[in-house]
């Protein structure tokens, strides 16, 4: 017998010689004192035990009896233990992306909670696939209301399952399929009239429809069910076409798009090809040809009286003038239509001109050129234009274009002209013949050659200065050159010998020689130098016919030596020495004033009008003693004045 109590030990035993009936559900057999109850009577070793609690402990207790008619239970010696239930609680989410079929993505989120490990878990997702797995994710490829279903499976055995009540929802994806109703999608350009409908389909399901959108242009679209639409230009057009599904009467985002191809047939005569439908009257040939492919009749109407069924047609027009071609077509599929163009036969233009010379020498004056149509433009291929006037280019054969601006039927006229060489040359630099000497100038063009003097020779040998020029002629071109001749002597140069002159002094040095250029070693150019300091100078005399050099040494005295003043004088009556003067060389005194110890003015020689002085003051004899003076004088070097300051001091005696 095995007796179970819920939440705490049995605690009844069975009584001897009385029969108890027990059930494999908990509390179903009978009880023995409260709570205790028979789950197992038999002589078998196992039982399935249902009828159980989750997170519940149980516990057993086993007795052995004998089974006999007086039942007798070994009370005294009893097996007991204990044991707990586990728990599970499914449940899960869901999330999803992109409601729509085929591009949906849908999360299933796994929220169940158990007491053990070791569950397996599979997904029933309704759309007749399931998936193994703790959390998934899906795609549905048809719309529709799904109910998942999770399915747990423990390790041990036992299976639990949950269904989420709310369901998966994908909204169907109608397959769009525009048509035309009349099945006619090519039509001819002349009447054509495109009737636009759908059989679009969408799975059938409560609250779901579609809504449909035409796109004929960029700014033209429609959502109607059945539009109509004629077009004026041929073409194959691509209409566009959307479907959406609708739920409850509301957008959903789950499109479906395509596209429907027409054709509007160009009109039959539109094909109308010409060679050139504006030529010039002279030698106009008009090529008329429908290229529009698959006609089957045709007709020309040339303007000018001439018709044609043919689909080609070659034709010349003996006037100028404005024609109006009338064309008819069919096309192997009915299409019919008639086309009108303008052709222009033009006038044709005449371009001359006059005033161009066969042959020119080059580097000429411009030559005026004489058209007849003033709308024309000049040209050359060497040379430039100004207006009218043509300054031709370098030697040679040239030709000269003019051409009648008509924007049609141009004309041009192409004349030549002859740019003859000039026979330039030189007669050379400028020069000089030096000591009587002489040269050859030589003209180095062909021609006919004269000189200034009437003469033709070549070379030339000219032994005196002056102005030579040389023409030559070159068929009836000429050219002239001019060569200025000078003499001259090869230079020389003579400076004094070495010499000394005084402190403060000036020697002035000469140095002349026809046309040439004098240079002094201190950097003066010019004939006369003045020096006064000691030292080595040089002069350089420089021609066309050579350069010369001289060197001479300066030596300068200490002192002044221009003047010679004396140091003392008695004025005493004895007639010697009598007055104080200074007398010196080429100077010319310009004051003289002598003062007494205490540096008082005793004579000044601008008030006094005399350059002596006689020893007295104011009408007085001086003293006898020293007198300071200052002397002031000049002195002329060639074309120079040198202004000099002299200051001594002169003892009087008496």
């Amino acid at each position: 017998m095995v007796l179970v109590k819920k939440g705490s030990p049995v605690d009844a035993l069975p009584s001897d010689g009385t029969s108890y009936t027990g059930f494999n559900t908990f509390t179903a057999g009978d009880e023995i004192g409260s709570g205790n109850y028979v789950c197992f009577n038999n002589i078998t070793n196992n039982f399935e035990l249902k009828g159980l609690q989750t997170k519940t402990r149980y516990y057993v207790t086993i007795i052995e009896h004998d089974g006999g008619g007086s039942i007798d239970y070994l009370t005294s010696k009893v097996d007991t233990f204990s044991f707990a239930t586990q728990w599970i609680k499914l449940d899960f989410g869901f999330s999803v992306k992109d409601t729509c079929d085929r591009t949906n993505l849908v999360t299933f989120t796994n929220k169940t909670t158990a007491s053990f490990s070791g569950i397996t878990y599979t997904w029933y997702l309704k759309d007749g696939t399931d998936q193994k797995g703790k959390d998934i994710t899906h795609t549905y490829t048809e719309g529709g209301n799904y109910q998942v279903t999770l399915v747990a499976s423990p390790s041990f055995g036992c299976v639990d399952n949950f269904t989420n009540q709310t369901a998966v929802r994908i909204i169907p994806r109608p397959v769009s399929k525009p048509i035309e109703m009349n099945g006619q999608v090519q039509q001819c350009l002349e009447g054509n009239v495109f009737r636009f409908s759908d059989v679009t389909t969408i799975k059938n399901l409560p609250q779901m429809a579609y809504v449909r959108t035409w796109f004929f242009s960029a700014n033209d679209s429609s959502t109607i069910p059945r539009p109509v639409k004629s077009y004026s230009k041929p073409g194959i057009y691509r209409i566009g076409y959307k479907s959406e599904t609708f739920f409850d009467n509301k957008p959903t985002g789950c499109t479906d798009t395509t596209s429907l191809i027409i054709e509007v047939i160009p009109s039959p005569s539109s094909g109308i090809d010409i060679n050139d439908s504006i030529q010039c009257l002279n030698g106009n040939s008009f090529e008329f040809d429908n290229i529009f492919p698959g006609l089957v009749a045709f007709s020309w109407d040339l303007g000018d009286g001439t018709v044609s069924v043919n689909k080609s047609i070659t034709h010349s027009y003996s006037m100028a003038g404005v024609y109006r071609i009338i064309h008819q077509a069919e096309s192997s599929i009915g299409c019919k239509s008639k086309d009108t163009v303008y052709i222009a036969v033009k006038p044709n233009t005449i371009a001359s001109f006059t005033g161009l010379p066969s042959q020119v020498c080059e580097d000429g004056p411009a030559i005026p050129l004489f058209p007849n149509n003033p709308n024309g433009v000049f040209s050359a291929t060497s040379g430039t234009f100004s207006g009218n006037n043509y300054s031709s280019g370098p030697a040679g054969v040239h030709q000269i274009k003019f051409v009648v601006l008509d924007s049609f039927c141009p004309d041009s006229m192409i004349s030549s002209i002859t740019i003859v060489q000039r026979p330039q040359f030189s007669l050379g630099r400028d020069t000089t013949l030096c000591d009587g000497g002489y040269m050859d100038v030589f003209v180095s063009a062909s021609g006919t050659i004269t000189w200034e003097d009437g003469s033709s020779v070549n070379p030339r040998t000219i032994f005196n200065q002056g102005k030579y020029w040389a023409k030559v002629d070159n068929n009836g071109c000429s050219w002239t050159d001019t060569i200025n001749i000078e003499e001259a002597l090869t230079p020389s140069a003579s400076l004094p010998t070495d010499t000394f002159i005084c402190k403060g002094s000036l020697l002035r040095l000469v140095q002349k020689w026809p046309d040439a250029v004098i240079t002094w070693s201190n950097g003066v150019v010019d004939t006369v130098v003045y020096i006064s300091e000691p030292g080595s100078y040089s002069v350089t005399v420089s021609n066309a016919c050579g350069t010369a050099t001289d060197v001479m040494t300066l030596g300068v005295t200490n002192g002044f030596c221009d003047i010679f003043p004396p140091t003392a004088f008695t004025p005493n009556g004895d007639g010697r020495n009598e007055y104080f003067e200074i007398l010196g060389r080429d100077i010319e005194a310009l004051s003289l004033q002598i003062f007494n110890r205490w540096g008082e003015l005793v004579f000044d020689s601008n008030s006094a009008g005399d350059f002596r002085w006689y020893g007295d003051a104011n009408g007085e004899p001086c003293m006898q003693g020293n007198y300071p003076y200052i002397y002031r004088y000049q002195q002329k070097v060639g074309d120079r004045v040198r202004r000099s300051t002299h200051k001594g001091a002169v003892f009087l005696m008496r």
